[in-house]
C-alpha cells in the first residue's frame, strides 16, 4: 500500500510547479521544498549526483535554490514566488540553473531579515537600476542558512528524514540515523546480517515491538505472520517429532570408559534405540483456508514459503524446529488429471486423489521449513 501510495504522489508532481508558481502563498515552505526534492527524483530517477537541500553538495546540485526577498512589505505566506528555470541539462543530468524560491520569513534582509532596514532598501534601490549583485551575494547566505533551517526541521520529523534518505540513490542502500537506531533495537544492527532475507529488513522495525522484547509468545508470532501476510494464521504448540540421538548418547551396555557415561540407568538415562519423541522444541504454522492460487504461492513451488520461514526463523531463534500447514479449502481441491493443470502436480504437495467433493479442508500438506538466509 505503502509503495503504490508514493508512486501515486510521485505522478501528480507533473503539476506541482505550475501551481506552486501560480499560487506560492498556499504552500507551506517545508511542503513546497519536499515536493521539489521528489520531483527532483521523478525528473531523474536514475541520477546519483542529486543531493538533499541543506547537505554537502553544491548549491547547483540541490533541486531549489532558496532567496530571501528584496521587500519590506509581509506577504501573506512564507513562500513569496517561486520561478521554475526550465535550463538545457548539463553533464550528469544536471541543470545549469536550479530552480529559485522566494521566501518571507528569514534571511538576510526582507520584513525578518536579520540586517538593519536599510540594507534591503538598498537592494530595492539597486535592483531599480539594473544591479543585482548585491542580492546575488546577499542570497549566497540566504540559501545556505535556510536551506540548513530546513535540514533541521526534517532531522527531529522521523519519516521525513527516512523518506529523504530512501529518495536520493547516493544513500538508497544506507541506514539514515534512526532507521540504524531501530535496527539495532531488534537485533538486525549489524551489517552482516543486513539485506540478507526475502522479506525487507524494514519488516522488523514494522514489527520492532515484538522484535524488542525477548519474551518470544506464540500469539505474538501468529497475530504478526496474519498480519505480515493477511491469512488466517494459526500456531500449534507442542507438536511432536521424532529426536535422533548421536551415538554417544545412545545407551550401551559394557562398554563403560573412566570419565563416560553409557547412558543406561534404567529410569534416569537408558533409551531404547536411536531417537526419543519430543515436543518442547517443535511448533507448526497453520496458515488457512486458503484458495487454490493462495495455496501455491506459499508451498514450494511459490514465493511465499521462504518469506514465511525466514519471518518465523527470525522471530523464534534457533532453537525451535517447525513446520508450515498449509490448509486448502474443501471447494478448492483440484481434481488429479495428469496433464490437465495448468500447475504441475507433485507427490505430497499439491495432488489429491479423490472421486468426489472433499468433505473437509484438505490440510495434510506439510513442509519442513529451515528459515536460514543464503549467504
Amino acid at each position: 500500500m505503502a509503495k503504490s501510495s508514493n508512486q501515486k504522489r510521485i505522478s501528480n508532481l507533473a503539476t506541482v510547479k505550475q501551481r506552486l508558481a501560480e499560487h506560492p502563498y498556499g504552500f507551506d515552505f517545508f511542503q513546497a521544498v519536499r515536493l521539489l526534492e521528489w520531483d527532483a527524483v521523478r525528473a531523474n530517477p536514475s541520477s546519483t549526483t542529486f543531493r538533499g537541500i541543506g547537505g554537502d553538495a553544491r548549491p547547483s546540485e540541490e533541486p531549489v535554490r532558496i532567496c530571501a526577498t528584496a521587500s519590506h512589505s509581509f506577504p501573506p505566506g512564507p513562500v513569496e514566488s517561486f520561478h521554475d528555470n526550465e535550463a538545457a541539462p548539463a553533464s550528469g543530468g544536471l541543470t545549469q540553473v536550479p530552480d529559485r524560491m522566494i521566501v518571507s520569513f528569514m534571511g538576510m534582509t526582507g520584513p525578518s531579515g536579520v540586517l538593519p532596514r536599510h540594507y534591503t532598501q538598498i537592494v530595492i534601490d539597486r535592483i531599480r537600476d539594473k544591479d543585482y549583485a548585491l542580492q546575488d551575494f546577499l542570497d549566497v547566505f540566504n540559501h545556505r542558512m535556510i536551506s540548513l533551517f530546513y535540514r533541521a526541521w526534517t532531522k527531529y520529523r522521523l519519516p521525513i528524514s527516512f523518506e529523504r534518505n530512501s529518495l536520493y540513490a547516493s544513500t538508497a542502500d544506507q541506514d539514515d540515523q534512526i532507521t540504524h537506531c531501530f535496527r539495532s533495537l531488534v537485533g538486525w544492527g549489524t551489517d552482516g546480517i543486513a539485506n540478507r532475507q526475502i522479506i525487507s529488513d524494514d519488516a522488523q522495525i514494522y514489527y520492532g515491538g515484538l522484535f524488542a522484547n525477548q519474551q518470544r509468545s506464540a500469539v505474538s508470532l501468529e497475530r504478526m505472520l496474519a498480519d505480515y501476510f493477511s491469512v488466517n494464521t494459526e500456531i500449534v504448540q507442542l507438536v511432536g517429532q521424532w529426536l535422533y540421538l548421536t551415538t554417544d548418547n545412545q545407551s550401551r551396555l559394557g562398554e563403560l570408559s573412566f570419565g563416560q557415561d553409557a547412558n543406561n540407568q534404567l529410569g534416569a538415562t537408558a533409551v531404547v534405540g536411536e531417537r526419543v519423541w519430543g515436543v518442547e522444541n517443535n511448533f507448526r504454522v497453520r496458515i488457512g483456508p486458503l484458495t487454490y492460487p493462495q495455496f501455491i504461492e506459499f508451498s514450494p513451488i511459490g514465493p511465499k514459503l521462504a518469506a514465511l520461514a525466514q519471518l518465523t526463523r527470525s522471530y523464534v531463534g534457533m532453537e525451535y524446529d517447525f513446520q508450515v500447514q498449509l490448509v486448502l479449502r474443501q471447494d478448492e481441491v483440484p481434481d488429479c488429471v495428469l496433464g490437465a493443470n495448468p500447475i504441475p502436480s507433485r507427490l505430497g504437495w499439491n495432488t489429491w486423489l479423490h472421486c468426489g467433493k472433499f468433505d473437509r479442508d484438505a490440510d495434510d500438506a506439510v513442509f519442513a521449513c529451515e528459515g536460514i538466509p543464503s549467504a
